[in-house]
């Protein structure tokens, strides 16, 4: 997760997430995309079945998260073990790099 702290404090570009083929290219999927960033966004994103979590404040990226979702308790959510986040990254390490290097810069 080093790798992903560069993108905290940038600006969050929401205009590049409406473009449905960056998610489509990414194969991410984003249920409920905000029409504008309010002072405070907490964005899910699905990943492998893995929620990826964008905290943004004032337009600016706040925290990245990943965690797993309950499926037969949605709101129900825990964190990956080192284990699993080091598989998740392995294969999804570079995909999430690009992703945000498009939606921040």
């Amino acid at each position: 997760m080093e790798k992903f702290k560069k993108f905290i404090g940038k600006p969050f570009k929401l205009e590049v997430l409406k473009n449905e083929n960056v998610l489509q290219n990414s194969s991410i999927c984003c249920q409920n995309l905000p029409d504008k960033i309010e002072e405070f966004e907490e964005i899910e994103f699905l990943v492998d079945d893995i929620v990826m979590c964008v905290a943004v404040l004032e337009g600016k990226i706040k925290r990245i998260m990943l965690v797993k979702v309950n499926k037969e308790a949605p709101d129900e959510c825990t964190p990956l073990t080192k284990e699993e986040l080091e598989a998740f990254l392995k294969k999804n390490e570079e995909k999430l790099l690009k992703f945000f290097e498009n939606i921040t810069n």
